[in-house]
């Protein structure tokens, strides 16, 4: 089959590998749809926490956002058949450790992640999956279904800060998962949503997909325009989807004492220098959150019927063997890109 396969920094290759093996506990899936994510880039340039630490077994396959059909079935298989339409999970933990037995396998303590870590991806013809981590898609679109894993990334920032319909919720960063954000705290009753970035573009597709207002943060001090926009009271809840160190001081500048946040963004190695002040004087809480433990039938719900859509943020598909044109367009945020969809 062909495949994408990362062989060191910068080294990413289309070519032919064998097929792969199927095991009692697997599902050989027919890949229709991968996109590309920060973290590919991350992978092509060799900068992927990762590969640095040496942790990832060189070479893999990239591509932990991915949907398709099933074509064979493991003998141990339970619940799947020849022709479901399949999406599989990022984090698959060993299921015996103290924290799979808990439900927290993203924090395994023996964790591969899907094209990521030591589990090859989806940016190939062919995936060979374990059952138990596979979730049925239905009739969705692939686009909808591959959309899944960034949407569960949001989810689990949106639970996590336990928003409800009394507060003042602000997600910093438009880009995809922050997009996704923008239309979760809606569908769990925000009582207002603001969206804060740089790129005018993105912030016009939140608003269009339910940020009640935007602040372009180069243009407009989000302070003040947070505190316009809240009558004073300021955000209850900040879902930060950045990754840059200015975030912070974003953060404590538009949150309300006994605010909540919750930080999804990964600083790759980038360092900042944070006050923790505001932090314990405010009674904040702040939430790290990784992955979507548990919460992936309930995304696939909210995309089924149409609470959470991908219209606006998949912008563009490509054939998986112009994977490095996709690579590009998603880099350069090439003809107003937001999220790249390879098709093997």
């Amino acid at each position: 089959m062909k495949a994408i396969r990362a062989h060191g920094p910068g080294d990413l290759r289309y070519e032919e590998i064998p097929m792969p093996q199927v095991g009692p506990d697997d599902v050989l899936v027919r890949i229709r749809a991968a996109g590309i994510c920060g973290t590919d880039l991350e992978i092509a340039d060799g900068t992927a926490v990762h590969i640095r630490s040496g942790r990832a077994r060189l070479p893999f396959i990239p591509g932990h956002e991915w949907a398709g059909e099933i074509v064979e079935v493991g003998s141990g298989v339970a619940g799947f058949a020849v022709g479901d339409r399949v999406t599989g999970e990022c984090s698959v933990g060993c299921r015996t450790c103290r924290y799979c037995l808990k439900g927290w396998y993203n924090q395994c303590l023996n964790l591969t992640e899907t094209g990521i870590l030591n589990r090859d991806g989806g940016f190939a013809q062919y995936i060979s999956f374990p059952w138990y981590a596979l979730h049925h898609t239905g009739d969705m679109s692939f686009d909808a279904a591959v959309s899944v894993e960034p949407t569960g990334i949001a989810l689990n920032a949106v639970k996590l800060t336990g928003i409800t319909p009394a507060d003042f919720v602000v997600v910093m960063g438009p880009g995809p998962i922050g997009l996704f954000a923008v239309q979760l705290a809606r569908a769990y009753g925000a009582r207002k949503v603001i969206l804060a970035g740089t790129n005018p573009e993105r912030l016009a597709v939140g608003a269009r997909l339910g940020a009640d207002e935007v602040v372009n943060v180069r243009e407009q001090d989000p302070a003040e325009f947070v505190g316009a926009a809240t009558g004073g009271r300021m955000a209850d809840v900040v879902i930060e989807a950045v990754g840059r160190p200015e975030a912070w001081d974003q953060i404590i500048s538009v949150i309300a004492p006994r605010g909540r946040i919750g930080m999804m963004g990964l600083f790759g190695g980038q360092r900042c220098s944070v006050d923790f002040d505001p932090l314990v004087i405010g009674g904040l809480t702040l939430y790290g959150s990784v992955g979507a433990p548990g919460l992936w039938d309930e995304v696939i719900s909210l995309l089924a019927r149409g609470a959470v859509v991908s219209d606006g943020i998949i912008t563009h598909h490509v054939p998986l063997a112009d994977f490095a044109e996709g690579i590009r367009i998603t880099r350069e945020r090439r003809d107003g890109a937001i999220k790249v969809i390879l098709e093997p």
